[in-house]
Parts: C-alpha cells; structure tokens; sequence
C-alpha cells in the first residue's frame, strides 16, 4: 500500500516538473526542488525524476553517470553534472552583466532581476544599481537621480511606472506626427488638384485660341474666294480664284476669266 502510494506521489510530482531547462538549470533545479520539498522522496527518487525529465542530447552528456550510478548522492552527483555542462561560468555570465545587457523591450524591473541572477550576490545593491541605471533610458535616469527612494526593487517599481508613461507619450506624440502627415497629405493633394484644374483651363484655353485662328484662316480664304468671284458675271476685269489669288503660277482657271484677256493686252503694249 505504501509502495502504491509513492508511486502515485511521484507520478503526481512528475507532472509538475517541466522538462528540463538547458539554458538556466540552476533555477530550473530551484524550481524542481520546491516542486518535491514536501514529498519526503528518496535520493534515488529524486535521481530518477530529474533523469526522466532529459532529452537524448543533455543524457549524453551524463551518460557516465545514467550508466554507473554512484552508490550514494546521486542526485548531488547528476546536478553538479548537468550545472558543469550547461551554466556558464562565471567570468561568461560577469562578462554578460557588464558588457551585453541591453533594456530592449524589457521593463526596468525585468532587466534588474535579470542583472542580479547573473550578478550571484558578487555585487553590492549600490554597485548594481549603478550598473542597472547606465541601461535606463536618460528621462528615467534623471527622475530616479532625484528621487529619495534608495532601496533598488522600489526604484525599480518606480522606473516602470516612469517608462510607461514616457512611451504613453511617446504613442500620442507618433499618433499626432501620423495625423499630421495625413492632413498635410490632404493638403498636398489639394493643391496638385488645384494645379491640374489650371492645366486644363489653360490647355482649354489653348486649344480655344487655335480653333479660333484656322476659323480666322479659313474665313480670310473665303472671302478672298467670295471677293474674286462676287466681280464674276458682270465685271470684265473679273478674275476667278486661281489667277486672283496665284497669278501667273495659277495652274487652272475657272471661265468667265479675264486673265488671258488682260495678258494679251499687256503683250501687245509690249
């Protein structure tokens, strides 16, 4: 019966712990061990449990150990392991802290509990704080400069709040530059309406003046046409169209005409 019951305890236990988190082990063990605080398991218990929570990869790199377990800590012994192969060191994670940190799209809070998990108690809360505050944005920087707030989670608590509203801001003072930019493209875009209505007024205009100017043309023709042969039929002098207007380069000629009879008077004149 109690065999049973363990069992089902850790059954229970194995569907609480994820799988295991290669890149942070020492607080997946953290939370693996608050998960089995109060299951009074075994050490070889506990052994299997993390064991079982590893994929083909990260067992080959404890496959010494899966194969010839110690007689006694095997728990120690696989945790010590899997912390060797996959935390980084020390000098890796100090150099992440002062050189690779960025804020990004964290919050203030976010990038400070990030800074003491690589920081493992090495600094002071002073010496942290300075190093968490060169990340800061400069608005938030000189609001916590002047606060008299000292202790680092609440300054913390507080940068989130500044940031928030500064990128609250940020958002009414982009919305405004969009609304802007579309009234001032409405703007445009009147005034190249306008510009193209001149161009049509003035094309229309144009094509007025030109229509005006071959009437003009053709009326001048007409007339001198309507001149030559309004004389016909009762003037002798009456020339038709062709000689009126080409004279002696006229190529045809329309009778009653007097031009033969005015060439031949001038002939004999000379």
């Amino acid at each position: 019966m109690e065999t049973g019951e363990t069992a089902l305890a850790q059954i229970t236990v194995s569907s609480r712990v994820p799988s295991f988190w290669q890149d942070s082990p020492r607080l997946w063990f953290a939370q693996y061990e608050a998960v089995v605080a109060n299951q009074k398991l075994s050490d070889e218990s506990k052994y299997n449990l993390v064991v079982a929570k590893l994929t083909k990869d990260q067992v080959e790199q404890i496959s010494d150990i899966v194969l010839s377990p110690p007689e006694s800590k095997k728990y120690d012994t696989l945790k010590a392991r899997l912390l060797a192969v996959y935390e980084e060191s020390e000098v890796r994670q100090l150099q992440k802290l002062l050189k690779e940190l960025d804020l990004g799209d964290q919050k203030p809070s976010q990038l400070l509990r990030r800074m003491r998990e690589l920081a493992r108690n090495k600094f002071t809360d002073e010496t942290l704080s300075m190093l968490w505050m060169g990340h800061l944005p400069g608005a938030i920087r000189a609001v916590l400069t002047v606060s008299e707030v000292t202790d680092l989670e609440k300054l913390a608590m507080m940068a989130d709040k500044v940031m928030e509203t500064t990128r609250f801001g940020e958002v009414q003072e982009v919305t405004q530059e969009k609304q802007d930019s579309v009234n001032k493209g409405t703007s445009v875009d009147a005034e190249i309406a306008k510009i193209n209505h001149r161009l049509s007024r003035l094309e229309s205009s144009r094509t007025k003046k030109a229509f005006r100017r071959e009437g003009q043309r053709r009326f001048s023709r007409s007339s001198s046409r309507s001149r030559a042969e309004g004389m016909s039929r009762k003037n002798p002098k009456w020339l038709c169209y062709y000689h009126y207007r080409y004279k002696e380069g006229a190529h045809k000629c329309i009778q009653p005409c007097a031009w033969g009879k005015q060439q031949d008077k001038h002939n004999e004149k000379n």
